[in-house]
């Protein structure tokens, strides 16, 4: 295990989560509360999904915060072309960057849609206002993000110095 070099923003992160604010530099984080740090700091994510020609496609998505198995959640218009690509193939990737701890996280997965009508309300967001869906709830849709695994370069863990292979973590078994 690596020693942390804390940041405020990290530190802050780590708040939230319900970790040790004041993590001294001699203090151990495991890479999973890294990563989780990580993606709370970075704020918004790429989304990665395979077109109907095999062609990635990326853009950027303002995802609900992991939670404990880093299943991610993602409110969308059911009209997108990222709908359409989820259902003629779910693999997918999510990809958070935190330029100010020069840092990031990529999960790797499937994407499922989910038009359930009590889900679509209980997972409603404030940010998920009528400005963006004046219809809701036909007009919001949601892509639940299953990772595999996770890679990346956080705080305490950047890599392999030789090969740059990041650090990797697998979920539920996986490997």
């Amino acid at each position: 295990m690596f020693v942390l070099r804390s940041t405020f923003t990290l530190a802050a992160a780590l708040l939230a989560l319900g970790l040790p604010g004041g993590v001294k530099a001699d203090e151990q984080i495991s890479f999973v509360d890294a990563a989780r740090a990580v993606m709370l700091s970075a704020r918004y994510t790429a989304l990665i999904t395979i077109d109907a020609e095999s062609q990635p496609r990326a853009r950027v998505v303002d995802p609900f915060e992991p939670d404990e198995n880093f299943v991610v959640w993602i409110a969308t218009r059911p009209v997108t072309r990222k709908v359409a690509q989820i259902a003629a193939n779910p693999r997918a990737t999510l990809y958070y960057w935190d330029a100010e701890q020069r840092s990031y996280v990529t999960l790797m997965g499937s994407a499922r849609l989910v038009d359930d009508e009590d889900v679509k309300k209980a997972k409603r967001r404030e940010a998920d206002s009528e400005r963006f869906y004046p219809d809701f709830p036909d007009d919001y849709l949601l892509i639940k993000f299953v990772p595999d695994y996770m890679e990346g370069l956080v705080p305490g863990y950047r890599g392999d110095a030789e090969t740059w292979k990041p650090e990797t973590h697998f979920f539920k078994g996986k490997d």
